[in-house]
């Protein structure tokens, strides 16, 4: 195993204690000063730490780096009480290791009326549009009176060169919006955002797939990478009424996506100039729409939301972490507040081929609910259920598909007071079954419970032991019953007046012809108030046949320290 990342560590941990000092020291400055408030220009708050872990496995492929440093810097200054600094730094010895760089760096200046980024950021617009996308660049958003405007602009990926499959281009965002509206109240807003890959980022990757005049067709491998283009139009609302009893939330976007932008543009498509002009259209390219709207009423203990979903086969967001299309939904959910009771329930029923573009249509129902209540003041509980069907209309046992999927189960937490034997008890019991109806998928039954039970024990002032057992009996189509026991201990130690606790815990997993033990101890010190130090150490033994990966020892280690300030 590699030892620098640790030496780096020490060497900043080391910053960080100095830091730690010369803040003191300034406090204790100030505070020597004349009394009363008195009024700083500049106000530091934020976090400074540093993390390391050494890791080794044993019998099979390590499944992490066999070393990790990294060091977090995320302090925020106050200038003048009117503008805050908000930084985030991320230093890591990972790299470029998962594909993307992992090191990150943003400046996140805010005041009354916006908000500006610089360096790394997400930045959320609308579900559909920009959601969950880490943008390289910078963007702002400012809400002036009832003037709203925001913009981003940036890259969402940089180029990693390998197979046709698992490649990646250079891909650019931008764009924004513009509304009216009050900060934190109602708003209406037009959204826009282009996302385009960089073709000369990659120069290696195979050449788009070419027109087979016999075919007809354009026959490029369905998981090749290829180079692609995405733009949205838009709005996007939120509207209150009588005192925000009554909420209305509204999205509806327009896409044009390009699969391969290699391709060049077929003549016989008729499209009006002006719109190659803005988007270059090719036979791979698709349109869309999105609409998301939801509607909730809010009256003293009683809560209903509605909404419905709609998204065409054709609608694609390159600027969302993940998209389902083709699809459309309506939900409703319920809920209301009695004493020691609430109970919400929920009902959603969701169906394919809105375009009629496949030969079956998927239906898909889903009803829930949960009721907690409290008997006592020493006992609470909860009980929940789902059920989940899938159907569609094939009349043939190849294409058909009947699911069904039913959840029950129950929680329940008793509590006894500190100078009780046993402070705590936790029950859960969980039954689930799953099977389809269709004679060719008839071996996919199956069935399970769950139950679990686990106590907080005082052993002394500074010691508590907290014991936990669970078991799972499964079965799936015709075999026999399969058997999981769970066994945990867990002990924690107080000491120096709560400053340094430690943790020793031990899970023990026995099933059928396979076992696993997992231990942990973790030690954390707080050094000052506002500055810690902890170290974890972890070990983990499987056994089992060969068949499903015979045996294996997985160790590591990790050291942190932090500083708030």
């Amino acid at each position: 195993m590699k030892a620098k990342p640790f030496h780096a560590m020490i060497v900043l941990a080391a910053m960080i204690l100095c830091t730690v000092t010369l803040r003191a020291q300034y406090r204790d400055t100030l505070a020597s000063g004349t009394g009363g408030s008195r009024f700083t220009p500049i106000t530091i708050s934020g976090e400074i730490g540093t993390y390391g872990e050494l890791y080794s496995m044993s019998g099979r492929d390590g499944r992490r780096p066999s070393s990790i440093a990294r060091l977090f810097f995320r302090p925020t200054l106050t200038l003048f009480e009117t503008v805050s600094l908000d930084f985030d730094v991320l230093l890591s010895t990972e790299g470029s290791q998962a594909r993307q760089d992992i090191n990150q760096f943003g400046v996140n200046p805010s005041w009354s009326w916006g908000q500006a980024h610089v360096g790394d950021f997400t930045d959320t617009y609308a579900h559909y549009t920009l959601n969950g996308v880490r943008i390289r660049g910078g963007g702002f958003f400012i809400n002036p009176g009832l003037f709203r405007l925001g913009a981003v602009g940036g890259v969402t990926r940089r180029a990693v060169v390998g197979t046709a499959e698992n490649g990646a281009y250079d891909r650019s965002i931008y764009g924004g919006r513009i509304g009216l509206g009050a900060a934190g109240g109602s708003y209406v807003d037009l959204v826009f955002l282009r996302v385009r890959d960089r073709i000369s980022s990659l120069t290696d990757m195979p050449p788009a797939a070419t027109f087979d005049s016999t075919t007809g067709m354009y026959a490029t491998p369905p998981f090749e990478v290829t180079p692609q283009e995405n733009a949205l139009i838009g709005m996007m609302s939120h509207i209150t009424f009588f005192d925000s009893h009554l909420t209305w939330d509204l999205e509806a976007t327009g896409s044009i996506f390009t699969r391969d932008m290699r391709m060049d543009q077929n003549t016989q498509i008729n499209v009006p100039d002006w719109v190659n002009d803005l988007y270059h259209v090719n036979l791979t390219s698709s349109a869309g729409i999105a609409v998301r709207t939801e509607v909730g009423v809010t009256m003293g203990s009683v809560n209903v939301s509605s909404g419905y979903r709609y998204v065409t086969p054709g609608y694609a967001s390159l600027g969302v972490a993940s998209l389902i299309n083709d699809w459309q939904e309506f939900s409703l959910s319920p809920s209301i507040r009695l004493g020691r009771w609430m109970v919400s329930v929920n009902a959603t029923r969701q169906n394919d081929n809105l375009f009629g573009q496949k030969l079956n249509t998927l239906v898909r129902w889903q009803q829930g609910g949960t009721v907690n209540y409290q008997p006592t003041d020493h006992w609470s509980a909860s009980v929940h259920g789902n059920y989940l069907t899938m159907t569609n209309d094939a009349v043939n046992d190849t294409f058909k598909v009947s699911y069904s999927s039913l959840t029950l189960g129950t929680n329940q937490f008793l509590v006894f007071g500190d100078g009780a034997a046993v402070q705590s008890i936790t029950l859960g019991y969980l039954y689930q079954e799953s099977g389809n109806e269709s004679r060719l998928r008839a071996d996919t039954r199956f069935s399970s419970h769950s139950a679990s039970c686990g106590m907080t024990i005082p052993l002394a002032e500074t010691i508590t032991l907290i014991p936990g057992a669970g078991i799972v009996v499964s079965q799936v189509a015709g075999f026999g019953a399969q058997t999981t026991q769970t066994y945990s201990v867990s002990a924690q130690h107080r000491a120096f007046g709560n400053l340094l606790v430690n943790v020793l815990t031990g899970v023990l997993s026995l099933g059928q012809g396979s076992s696993s033990f997992r231990s942990m101890v973790t030690s954390t010190y707080r050094l000052t108030r506002s500055a810690s130090i902890g170290l974890t150490l972890s070990m983990m033994n499987f056994r089992t046949n060969a068949t499903y990966g015979g045996r294996f020892n997985e160790y590591s280690a990790s050291l942190y320290v932090a500083q708030r300030f």
